[in-house]
């Protein structure tokens, strides 16, 4: 079922990873067990969880098409690149601190469990450009027992990663490289590198970097250029990486990927993905039973290839979001620009098709929710992050790059599609009471984005809304702002009855916010813990970071049956 939204334009073989040398291998996690039992009463003391491997000890030799991209690269003056500065830049240590200082109030009892983030966090200095979105995949976890926190974080050993530890230096081409004529030349050498098996493309170049999510037993590692990592998390709260998942013979082909934003259906336990390549004019949908294996798949034709970055689910459909932020290398030398540009001339498409549907037909980044209204489903509401374009080589906060939630409410029988800004907070970074997800919700929590001044594009606080108020009124009902000199990202919120459903809650809202901040003058970071009802601007909790913890992306909270449940192999 094909839909034109209306009166706007909308923003956007399974192989185990081992790390190189470390401290915690794979299939040693009962020696690591008794290594944390012997520091359990080390208050404060990292234990590094990998010993880095010497540069001069390289495994794997350069090739002369990396010696030209890197002269290509260097051969353009570098410029200056705030996403590798400040609290944006890599940390590179990896460790485990138990005993976290909690220096304001206290971690609820009813948060027993651990709280982790995903960002981006580059291995290597970048040869020259180097774009946000890019860097390796590295995890952020606080394990919370009883009110007291230990820290952990770990890259995840990702294919890629585990080539340029070996290598000594980064080998794949940076998308930030790819801009104008040079960045043409580099295009092309990376292709030449991948056909003559320079590059072993078989096992994936994902970085992981974006999402977390958990799902029959696995917690998955997500970024929609690759399949799934698998991760564990010890019963202490060390983390470490499992291995690439595999989907099964009907999900092995070259472009077929996941996205970082699955949606699960708490009714059936099914997990619904997609993958799409910015090449290929054409989706794939695909479902996870509550055992983790692959029941559905289905092929969508598209008019055009694009980036597709997340998804919506009701109790009937998946929502797809086809907008026209596309893949053009033309503009590489048009444009002097990056290949993949925003398209005012393409028309943005939203596309539902039915869960059990076998044939066919149809970018905001990211949506808050969405359900169906009126007799027989009717209707479909969806909630989502709207800006009026987006440009992937911004360098400034502007304006039209402001993203605000939107009503879209699409008429199943017309065709039509109604779509309305119900907010004047900027924002990103959507959730919703993870157990709403597909159902009519009342409420939903964004960041809250500065404007203006050196913190433009900032995260300075969350906003709530409440989505039954009346269509006249803005939708924010309360806001938290971080302390003064504090920025932070995406707060993730925790039902208070996440260790028992059975548990009745005062409300959908009735429960935690929890994110990373970071204060920019002390160069330190917190985990926060807000209420989520009251939203006050006092904490429940301010638990300081044994160091400092980068701004990331997505992130999630496994409750205590969670955790102690995850598969390690």
């Amino acid at each position: 079922m094909m839909m034109k939204a209306a009166h706007s334009v909308l923003s956007t073989h399974s192989r185990p990873v081992t790390p190189v040398d470390g401290l915690f291998r794979q299939r040693q996690h009962k020696s690591s067990d008794r290594v944390l039992a012997r520091v359990a009463e080390m208050p404060l003391t990292s234990i590094p969880t990998r010993t880095p491997k010497p540069l001069d000890q390289a495994e794997i030799p350069r090739s002369p098409f990396e010696d030209i991209q890197e002269a290509l690269a260097r051969s353009t003056p570098r410029k200056r690149n705030v996403v590798l500065e400040g609290n944006y830049g890599p940390v590179r240590n990896e460790m485990f601190v138990p005993g976290l200082q909690i220096v304001e109030g206290a971690l609820p009892r009813e948060m027993n469990g651990v709280y982790i983030r995903n960002g981006p966090d580059p291995l290597y200095d970048p040869i020259s450009a180097h774009h946000w979105f890019e860097g390796d995949g590295m995890v952020h976890a606080v394990r919370i027992k009883d009110g007291s926190a230990n820290y952990c974080n770990s890259y995840v050993d990702t294919f890629k990663i585990d080539l340029e530890r070996r290598a000594g230096r980064p080998i794949w081409a940076k998308f930030a490289d790819q801009e104008g004529m040079l960045g043409l030349g580099i295009t092309m050498l990376e292709l030449l590198k991948i056909q003559t098996g320079v590059l072993d493309m078989s096992h994936g170049n994902g970085t992981a970097n974006t999402n977390l999510v958990h799902h029959a037993g696995k917690l998955m590692a997500l970024h929609e250029g690759d399949l799934p990592y698998q991760l564990y998390v010890s019963p202490e709260g060390v983390v470490r990486t499992v291995k690439r998942m595999d989907l099964g013979e009907a999900w092995r082909q070259p472009t077929d990927n996941f996205t970082a934003h699955p949606k699960l259906d708490s009714k059936t336990g099914s997990l619904h993905f997609f993958s799409y390549h910015v090449m290929t004019p054409q989706i794939k949908l695909g479902a996870l039973d509550p055992q983790g294996r692959l029941s559905y798949s289905l092929k969508v034709d598209l008019p055009q290839p694009a980036m597709i970055h997340d998804m919506a689910i009701t109790k009937s459909s998946k929502i797809i979001f086809h907008f026209p932020l596309s893949f053009d290398p033309a503009a590489m030398i048009t444009q002097n620009s990056l290949p993949l540009v925003f398209r005012d001339n393409l028309t943005s498409r939203i596309g539902l098709v039915p869960h059990n549907a076998t044939s066919q037909n149809f970018m905001s980044f990211h949506v808050v929710n969405a359900w169906e209204d009126g007799p027989d489903g009717r209707y479909v509401t969806i909630y989502l992050l709207a800006m009026k374009r987006i440009d992937m080589d911004a360098s400034e906060f502007r304006d039209e790059y402001a993203s605000k939630m939107h009503k879209i409410t699409l008429d199943r029988k017309t065709g039509s599609a109604h779509m309305r800004k119900v907010t004047s907070i900027v924002g990103d970074f959507p959730v919703t009471n993870p157990q709403m997800q597909g159902q009519k919700t009342r409420f939903a929590w964004t960041n809250i984005s500065a404007t203006s001044g050196n913190r433009a594009g900032q995260t300075i606080g969350v906003a709530k809304f409440d989505l039954s108020r009346d269509v006249h009124s803005d939708a924010c009902c309360a806001e938290i702002h971080f302390p003064a000199g504090h920025c932070g990202g995406e707060a993730v919120m925790v039902p208070r009855n996440a260790n028992d459903p059975s548990a009745q809650l005062d409300g959908e809202d009735d429960g935690f916010l929890v994110c990373y901040v970071h204060h920019e003058t002390q160069n330190t970071s917190y985990m926060m813990v807000y209420d989520a009802k009251t939203m006050s601007n006092t904490p429940v909790a301010k638990v300081k970071m044994p160091q400092r913890v980068p701004y990331g992306f997505h992130g999630t909270f496994l409750n205590d049956s969670q955790l102690m449940g995850l598969q390690a192999a």
